[in-house]
């Protein structure tokens, strides 16, 4: 067993690597604007090759391995010599992992949970998790019993920040991926606190006549800052929910960690706001005039497509775009037919798909009416640095949803509230994020679409 086991974890990580290999020549073919090159082909076509036989080998690897679970016994170990006399024959059956999770992020979320008690109680965290999932999350207890301290409650300490275990971190940052157009979008990664120099414009050539003036050519500079901004969300929780046990309560919390950020990224992101100095970027919207759209049918539809398109193509930069637009107006293209009853725009759904042969993402935070075309490489985010958790049963909360409280600038304040006196528990996170456009001509978006309306009769 642990012999086939470890076959297939090397294999899993081989194939992981030629996943990641074709991924990359993809990615630079696609920022290049080109097809592959010969070279290219024959490395990808290769590895393309070298994965079906992996996945056809793991596909007997695994049979093999629940072959032998079936006929494996328990080991008697009563005595030495039982011991040896029930391995004879069979395999020893090591049972390891955790069961599959009820949510994204439910280990994690778990370990918020431990973590928050441990505090409360003044207990170990690694109590709590054996006694509440140790049978059904074994791997859970040991994570937290070789990365998490026992539960300290020293005096005026805010709370200690969780550990980063990147199995459990990762899955909750997965969720909260999922549920944002931000980071559904292939954005051009860049490094923080970095200065980008750029050109934003052409310059002009001229023929010039003999013995003439040659004119001066001009060309248009720009420059992109990134420095480190932050995304946060605070929740004040009764200590009361923490300790239920029931799948609910566990998901109330996880939602309490993710919802508030995860609506602030896109809004931000998919808004025309500007930006405020050292607190939030400003939206990719920001600066440019919404078109209007041709009408609600099927010609309207291309209409659009063609205008949005027309300053890509005037800037010579049309590849590798994307649309972006609400769930409503995704899923009301999908249901769009022509005269002879066929779907329009086939693929589409509330979810999104494809309008017309490119990427159409759909979400719950673009603005109503807005059809947005993108080129998602010429707008820059820095380095995603994971989410930061904290936590405290200490601290004094300004409870308004416009606080006005800075610890450069003390003001007293009679909606603080004490964790404390209140038996309650804030838990908090951060994101550090900031993004923005790589040059003008990166968005176009139309701003009161309304496709497969209902045209009131004359």
């Amino acid at each position: 067993m642990s012999k086939i086991s470890e076959q297939i974890t090397a294999f899993e990580q081989k194939r992981a690597s030629l996943v990641a290999a074709n991924e990359a020549i993809m990615n630079k073919a696609a920022e290049e604007g080109a097809t592959l090159d010969a070279a290219q082909k024959e490395t990808f076509d290769g590895n393309a090759a070298d994965v079906q036989e992996i996945d056809d080998h793991l596909k007997r690897l695994r049979a093999m391995e629940k072959a032998q679970a079936v006929t494996a016994r328990p080991v008697d170990g009563s005595t030495s010599k039982s011991a040896s006399e029930s391995r004879m024959g069979a395999p020893i059956i090591i049972q390891k992992g955790d069961k599959d999770e009820a949510f994204p992020g439910q280990n994690f979320t778990r370990m918020v949970i431990a973590k928050t008690l441990a505090r409360i109680d003044d207990v170990s965290a690694v109590g709590i998790a054996h006694k509440r999932w140790g049978q059904s999350s074994p791997q859970l207890v040991e994570t937290i019993k070789a990365a998490v301290a026992g539960g300290g409650t020293e005096s005026g300490e805010w709370g200690a920040e969780l550990a980063h275990i990147d199995r459990y971190t990762g899955d909750f940052i997965e969720y909260l991926y999922s549920r944002t157009v931000f980071d559904k979008l292939p954005l051009r990664e860049v490094p923080a606190n970095v200065n980008i120099a750029g050109q934003d414009g052409a310059a002009t050539g001229y023929w010039v006549g003999q013995s003439k003036s040659i004119p001066v050519s001009k060309a248009d500079f720009m420059d992109v800052n990134l420095t480190p901004l932050k995304v946060a969300a605070l929740a004040v929780v009764s200590k009361e929910l923490l300790r239920d046990s029931s799948p609910s309560a566990e998901k109330l919390v996880r939602d309490a960690l993710v919802e508030a950020s995860a609506q602030r990224v896109d809004q931000t992101f998919l808004g025309a706001a500007a930006a405020s100095n050292g607190v939030s970027p400003a939206g990719i919207l920001n600066g440019l005039s919404a078109g209007s759209s041709s009408g609600n049918d099927i010609d309207a539809v291309i209409a659009d497509v063609k205008a949005l398109y027309a300053p890509f193509i005037a800037a010579n930069n049309a590849d590798g775009l994307q649309f972006v637009t609400t769930t409503s107006l995704s899923k009301a293209l999908g249901l769009m037919q022509n005269a002879l009853g066929n779907w329009a725009f086939p693929g589409l759904s509330a979810n999104g798909g494809s309008l017309l042969g490119d990427t159409l993402v759909a979400g719950g935070n673009v603005g109503a009416g807005d059809l947005i075309l993108l080129k998602p490489s010429d707008i820059y985010k820095i380095g995603d640095r994971g989410v930061e958790v904290s936590l405290s049963t200490e601290a004094a909360i300004q409870m308004d949803n416009a606080p006005d409280g800075a610890s450069d600038t003390p003001t007293a304040n009679a909606s603080v509230v004490s964790m404390f006196q209140t038996d309650s528990v804030a838990i908090k996170v951060v994101r550090p994020l900031n993004f923005a456009k790589r040059r003008a001509s990166a968005v176009a978006y139309i701003g009161d679409a309304d496709y497969g309306a209902v045209t009131p009769a004359s």
